[in-house]
């Protein structure tokens, strides 16, 4: 067996000076991993994080998708709603319409048969007269006549006597109106004084009416009854 030699010794002592340096290496490349292995935990955690943001920010879209969609739904749903409703009201308001239309020429129709059922309607029906007085009748073919009286219009040569007022004058009876001559405003006597005479009276429903009576050359005339006025 040979005998170790100086230059044995000293390779050894090489060797062993060199391990350190190995376990050094050994560990620095160990702490690298170690340093790596945190980085990639920690962008793993990142990735993590970051994915369940992303998956919250998708639920929320989605969400957000959804009520947009259903806030769609119910907006559609009540404009549908307010044309069918409004359609509604132009449909009743329209038959209102027409039944008010309808109603006003039934009563209006019904207001002309009345007025024509109880119109009063006086016809001449004959005149006499002296010096003195003169006399006209008025014979009632309509219905009865109330209130009557007499109004003049153009002149005052002739003087009328009072009719009672409340004196009804029925169908086919007579009105008498009398009067005379004012002698101190006109040389004619009663047989020839003109005169221009508006006769006002009343139906039953008080609804008024006028003819207008004159006399001129002894020649009698005698208007249809005129609408006054509606209670």
């Amino acid at each position: 067996m040979n005998e170790p030699t100086i230059t044995d010794w000293i390779s050894a002592i090489g060797t062993l000076l060199g391990i350190p340096a190995i376990i050094f290496g050994i560990f620095q490349l160990f702490r690298k991993d170690k340093n790596l292995e945190k980085q990639v935990n920690s962008l793993e955690s990142l990735a993590k994080s970051q994915n369940d943001v992303v998956n919250k920010m998708t639920d929320e879209i989605q969400e957000l998708s959804r009520q947009t969609s259903e806030f769609q739904f119910q907006t559609e749903h009540m404009r549908d709603a307010n044309d069918i409703a409004k359609k509604h009201l132009e449909i009743i308001n329209e038959q209102f319409l027409q039944n008010k239309v309808t109603t006003e020429n039934q009563v209006e129709l019904q207001r002309l048969e009345r007025l024509s059922k109880i119109k009063p309607h006086f016809t001449f029906s004959g005149g006499m007269s002296s010096p003195e007085r003169f006399q006209v009748s008025l014979l009632n073919k309509g219905n009865t006549a109330k209130n009557i009286e007499i109004i003049q219009v153009d002149n005052e040569l002739a003087k009328f006597n009072i009719l009672e007022k409340s004196k009804e004058i029925d169908n086919n009876k007579k009105l008498e109106i009398t009067g005379y001559s004012d002698l101190s405003k006109t040389y004619f006597n009663s047989n020839q004084v003109p005169f221009d005479v508006e006769l006002i009276y009343e139906n039953e429903d008080g609804i008024k009416y006028k003819q207008k009576l004159t006399r001129q050359n002894q020649t009698y005339n005698l208007t249809n009854p005129e609408l006054l006025e509606i209670n």
